[in-house]
């Protein structure tokens, strides 16, 4: 990890961020500045960095909804967007002080637990079939992690293992999840709530993809990694904000009966 230019922050392209002895995954960092002159750039990125971390709260705060808690999904989802916004805080200017260390430490446990978490996701919304697979997928996957944490320990090569196959995963079963909806000809409130969910999450995790292969084949230079830091955040902020759309719809327009 490079520490040296001052006011400098290395940051991983993921949904979480990720280092382990000063590499990182897929071998790859963005690098962003914080200029003390700053100028234009670095202010529309710490306007959108900052505003994209506060909007992955949102769906966590729309629990406060009596309605939204009954369901099992998206009290999920709700922590799941509130670890993307804890995990990412230190980016806000005001805290940057408690970015490394043992920030760094605690993102590693959020790498472990971030596919399954999403597979748990899946899994709570579906039925049928497509839920039994579901299950034998999230079982499979915690049982590769269990096997590669006991190998390897949390190492360069599990990180890159947890994180590939997990982004492969959610891509897959979020065009399965579009798919499966645009085949019925009625659609209940949740199902339609969790067509924003599946494309929220097939656009971030489809987008990290995109941003790797742009630094990839152009270089990590610093204006490359400027724009691809930005183009992170801009991701991660549509993300939520579709997210939590598609749950605040649900949440007006669900009758006030309990759910199954």
């Amino acid at each position: 990890m490079s520490r040296g230019v001052k006011n400098n922050r290395n940051l991983c392209i993921k949904p979480s961020s990720f280092t382990y002895n000063k590499s990182t995954l897929f071998s790859l960092y963005i690098k962003t500045i914080y200029p003390l002159n700053t100028g234009m750039y670095s202010v529309l990125y710490m306007i959108v960095s900052n505003i994209a971390i506060v909007c992955c709260c949102i769906p966590f705060v729309l629990l406060a909804s009596r309605k939204m808690r009954q369901v099992t999904t998206y009290r999920l989802l709700g922590i799941y967007w509130l670890l993307n916004g804890f995990i990412h805080f230190a980016d806000i200017y005001f805290f940057r002080s408690y970015k490394n260390g043992w920030l760094d430490k605690l993102t590693e446990y959020y790498n472990v637990l971030d596919t399954p978490l999403v597979l748990l996701i899946f899994f709570n919304a579906a039925a049928g079939p497509h839920r039994r697979l579901l299950l034998r997928t999230l079982l499979a996957f915690v049982l590769l992690e269990a096997l590669m944490l006991g190998w390897k320990g949390y190492a360069f090569t599990s990180g890159f293992v947890f994180v590939g196959s997990g982004v492969l995963l959610v891509l897959v079963y979020s065009i399965i999840g579009l798919v499966q909806y645009m085949r019925k000809m009625e659609y209940t409130p949740f199902e339609t709530s969790m067509v924003f969910v599946y494309f929220a999450l097939l656009f971030g995790y489809g987008s990290y993809l995109i941003i790797y292969m742009f630094v990839h084949f152009r270089g990590d230079s610093e204006v490359n990694s400027q724009d691809s830091a930005l183009l992170y955040y801009v991701m991660l902020l549509l993300s939520a904000i579709i997210t939590s759309l598609g749950l605040w719809g649900y949440g007006i327009r669900r009758p006030p009966v309990a759910a199954a």
